[in-house]
C-alpha cells in the first residue's frame, strides 16, 4: 500500500529516518562502489522506493531516474531488472512519464525489451508500455508512435506465442495489447468514389493537384479505421461513443498505407488507439471509446 505522511510519522522511530538523505546515499553508493553485489542490493532498494509515490520527489532530486535508465544498458540481468522495475513503478508520476518518453530514453527501453530473454524483464517492460500507452496527458500522445513500432509488436506476439510460463499467458498487459493491422493503397478512383458519396469535391483530392501533392480524404482514413473496429477489433456490434484524432501529415495516393488498430482496454466500454503510416511516418492517429457487445 502507498504511504501517507501521517502514517510514516507514526511508523518512524523517535530518532527519525531521513528518506531524502537515504535515497541520495543509495544513488551515491551505486556510483562509487565497485562491488557488483552491492550495486544489485542498492538498486533493488531504489526500485522498491520507486513503488511508493511519497518517495518520488526524493528520487527525482537524487537523479535516480538516470540510474534506472543506466541499468538497462548494463550486461547484468539483475541490474537490468531493477532498472525496468523501477521505471515501471514510477511511471505513473507525470514528471517520470515525461522523462521516460524522451526519444533517446524510449529507445533504450525498447532496445532492452527486443534483446532480452529474461521473463521478468519482459513482464515489467510490457506493463510499462501499457501504462504509457494508456496515458491521457497530451504531451505524451505525440510520443506514442515511438513505442508502438512493428519490431516491438512482433516481439510481443513472439512472447505470447512461445512463452510457456502461465504469467505470460494470463498477464493483463498482454491480453490488452491486441491489434489488427492491414495495408491499404488508396487510388484516385477511391478518392473520386468517396467524393461522389460525400459531396467533398475539394480540389486537393482531385487531379487538379499533382499526384505527389494530392491528399487522401481524412474522413476516408477514419472510415477505414471504423471498418476494422466494426468487423475485426473489437468486432461486430461495436458502437463508437467518443473519438479524438489528428492528421499529422498528408496521406498520399498510390503509396502503401499501414492501418493499425490496438485494443488498449477491453471492457464493456473499451478503448482503442489507431494510426495510419506511410513510409514509417504517421499520417493519421487517434483514440476512441467504444461500447462493445461482449465483455
Amino acid at each position: 500500500m502507498f504511504s501517507s505522511h501521517p502514517h510514516l510519522k507514526r511508523k518512524t522511530p523517535a530518532q527519525g529516518i531521513d528518506r531524502k538523505a537515504f535515497i541520495g546515499h543509495l544513488v551515491d553508493e551505486y556510483y562509487t562502489t565497485t562491488n557488483v553485489e552491492a550495486q544489485e542490493q542498492v538498486t533493488a532498494n531504489l526500485a522498491n522506493f520507486a513503488y511508493d509515490p511519497i518517495n518520488w520527489t526524493y528520487l527525482h532530486e537524487a537523479q535516480a531516474l538516470e540510474v534506472f535508465l543506466e541499468l538497462l544498458e548494463t550486461h547484468n540481468q539483475s541490474l537490468q531488472l531493477h532498472g525496468i522495475a523501477a521505471l515501471c513503478n514510477i511511471c505513473l508520476d507525470r514528471t517520470a512519464e515525461q522523462f521516460i518518453i524522451e526519444p533517446k530514453h524510449t529507445s533504450i527501453i525498447i532496445d532492452l525489451f527486443l534483446r532480452t530473454e529474461h521473463l521478468e524483464i519482459v513482464l515489467h517492460s510490457i506493463a510499462l508500455f501499457l501504462q504509457i500507452l494508456s496515458s491521457d496527458v497530451q504531451e505524451t500522445l505525440k510520443y506514442k508512435e515511438l513505442l508502438v513500432t512493428p519490431a516491438l509488436l512482433k516481439r510481443i506476439q513472439h512472447w505470447r506465442q512461445e512463452a510457456k510460463d502461465k504469467r505470460v499467458l494470463s498477464h493483463q498487459a498482454f491480453s490488452h495489447l491486441k491489434q489488427v493491422q492491414i495495408i491499404k493503397r488508396f487510388t484516385q478512383k477511391d478518392l473520386e468514389q468517396f467524393a461522389a458519396f460525400t459531396g467533398d469535391y475539394n480540389y486537393i483530392h482531385s487531379k487538379e493537384v499533382p499526384v505527389h501533392e494530392r491528399r487522401v480524404h481524412g474522413a476516408l482514413l477514419n472510415a477505414v479505421v471504423a471498418g476494422i473496429i466494426g468487423t475485426k477489433l473489437p468486432g461486430p456490434g461495436t458502437v463508437v461513443l467518443e473519438q479524438s484524432f489528428k492528421f499529422l501529415h498528408p496521406c498520399r495516393i498510390d503509396v502503401d498505407t499501414i492501418v493499425t488498430v490496438r485494443l488498449l482496454n477491453e471492457r464493456k466500454i473499451s478503448v482503442v488507439e489507431y494510426d495510419c503510416r506511410q513510409n514509417e511516418q504517421i499520417v493519421f492517429a487517434g483514440k476512441a471509446k467504444l461500447l462493445t457487445q461482449k465483455h
